[in-house]
């Protein structure tokens, strides 16, 4: 079964009742350990590793998650709505274009390094919903447009792009000073 998360009653059903709190509390544990052992585990980790860490029966969190696309698909939703979207949130309340987008860059550049297996693992079940994308490309794609606005950045930039920087950043064997390649590359030439 799918659980999301309401806005102020907490995790809802598909039925959008809310769940009773030692189900609520179960559902974040799952996700919590699941997280975990997907770092400590790799992409490939067992449902039964992510019970036995979150405490629970193994047919409980098959009662919440019908397998594991279902629970890595709540995992990345969860993931993005705790770090992606605040991060995305603070560049756009920095004054200086320059600064908003070089920032949420690295950030980005530092988030999927640290969570390499849960990308891994969303690839492989299909989490990356053009929904999810969509909600991480729009504040990109008005950091983008504010800072070529101000002249900052290449005129030629799409916010397509951007996950393409990161990506490429990530893929070598120091992200950091790749990233800072790639930003000079980015920068607007006079």
């Amino acid at each position: 079964m799918s659980v999301t998360s309401g806005p102020t009653s907490g995790p809802l059903t598909r039925a959008d009742r809310p769940l009773r709190a030692d189900a609520a509390r179960n559902h974040a544990a799952i996700l919590a350990a699941a997280g975990a052992a997907l770092a400590a585990c790799g992409p490939d980790v067992s449902l039964e590793e992510v019970a036995r860490r979150a405490g629970v029966a193994p047919s409980t969190l098959y009662r919440r998650f019908a397998g594991r696309d279902e629970l890595v698909a709540a995992v990345l939703e969860d993931h993005v709505a705790a770090s992606v979207e605040p991060l995305l949130a603070r560049a756009a309340e920095v004054a200086d274009p320059w600064e908003a987008i070089a920032g949420v860059l690295e950030g980005l550049v530092d988030d999927v390094t640290r969570h390499r297996a849960l990308l891994t693992a969303a690839s492989a079940t299909g989490a990356f919903t053009p929904e999810l994308a969509a909600r991480t490309l729009a504040p990109l794609g008005e950091l983008l447009r504010r800072a070529q606005a101000a002249g900052v950045v290449r005129a030629d930039l799409e916010p397509e792009d951007l996950p393409t920087v990161v990506h490429m950043a990530v893929v070598t064997a120091d992200p950091r000073r790749f990233l800072g390649l790639l930003l000079d590359a980015l920068r607007a030439r006079e």
